[in-house]
């Protein structure tokens, strides 16, 4: 009888495990994505480039910083991404080692990069986004303070 119940506990165990795993993973392709976020750059121009990168495991709070960066970027630079001005790219660090190596990236974070003809000349690794999330201003005006800075980088100091 009471390795009975003890089988019972490992079955329901294992399909909560299976069952938040699922969920993690619908969840990740549940977020928005706006069609201009899609614009790849030429490599030639100017562009700011907004990344989030992340883990192969993403958890909820991953998620939600991702959504945050994403709506915040089509809100505020509709225009920009869909001229290629600025684009956004979602990559997962731990595979994409050359982008972390590049970004000195050990854990999941935004980056805001400025690229000229295809060449990174400035960026900004946002590691404060995990403890600024709970405060949606304040994490907007981090971001929205990184891409100026990375546009000003551009404009060679000048303001745009």
């Amino acid at each position: 009888m009471r390795r009975d119940k003890q089988l019972v506990w490992v079955r329901r165990l294992l399909l909560a495990f299976v069952l938040v795993s699922i969920g993690f993973a619908l969840g990740r392709h549940s977020l928005p994505v706006p069609a201009a976020a899609a614009v790849q750059p030429s490599g030639a121009g100017e562009t700011v480039e907004v990344y989030y990168l992340h883990a192969t495991f993403r958890c909820a709070t991953c998620n939600a910083i991702e959504k945050m960066t994403r709506d915040l970027l089509a809100r505020q630079f509709k225009d920009q991404l869909a001229s290629g001005a600025m684009m956004f790219r979602d990559a997962n660090f731990q595979t994409d080692e050359a982008l972390a190596r590049r970004f000195g990236v050990v854990a999941s974070c935004v980056v805001v990069a400025a690229v000229r003809d295809g060449r990174t000349v400035a960026f900004r690794r946002l590691d404060e986004v995990w403890t600024r999330m709970k405060d949606p201003k304040s994490f907007d005006d981090y971001l929205l303070d990184a891409i100026a800075a990375m546009r000003q980088k551009l404009s060679g100091g000048k303001a745009s």
